[in-house]
Formats: C-alpha cells, sequence, structure tokens
C-alpha cells in the first residue's frame, strides 16, 4: 500500500479530532440536558435550550483552550492583548 501524503495525513487526523470532538460535546450535553427517562418522542423547549446552550459553551471553550495551547506552542503570538512566552501569560 502506497504511503498517504503529509497533506492526506493530516486530513485524516483533522476528520479523527473533530468526530472526537463531537462525540464529547454530544456525550456532556446529553448526559447535562436529558433525563435518563423521558416520555416525549421530541425535546421540550427547555431541553432544546439547554442542548444548544450547552454545545456553544463547549465550542467557546474548546476554541480558547486551543488558541492558548497553540500561543504556548509558538511563543510570541498574542492572544487578545496578552503575549505568552515560554513560562505563560503576562
Amino acid at each position: 500500500m502506497a504511503e498517504l501524503s503529509v497533506e492526506r495525513q493530516m486530513q485524516m487526523f483533522e476528520i479523527e479530532m473533530m468526530q472526537k470532538i463531537f462525540s464529547s460535546m454530544t456525550k456532556a450535553c446529553l448526559k447535562k440536558c436529558i433525563p435518563p427517562r423521558y416520555h416525549d418522542g421530541d425535546l421540550s423547549k427547555g431541553e432544546a435550550v439547554c442542548l444548544d446552550r450547552c454545545a456553544a459553551k463547549f465550542m467557546e471553550a474548546y476554541m480558547h483552550t486551543t488558541k492558548t495551547l497553540g500561543a504556548i506552542a509558538n511563543p510570541g503570538i498574542s492572544i487578545e492583548g496578552a503575549v505568552i512566552t515560554g513560562g505563560g501569560a503576562k
């Protein structure tokens, strides 16, 4: 089997990571917002709002974490006014 190009490997890695993030978000938000025993086939308004907010917060936290870790890995990059140097935010 021919070796995959670096670009293709990166694409596959990104897809795998997005699947893991989506799976984690789904598990966390379902656990938080949907009771283990339910009687309706549809989501209630409260459940739908909870899921929407949970997913938004999860993605916001993920993006913030990704930016912060990226800045730590690449010192000198500014994140919202804080310059990250090897030891942390200043």
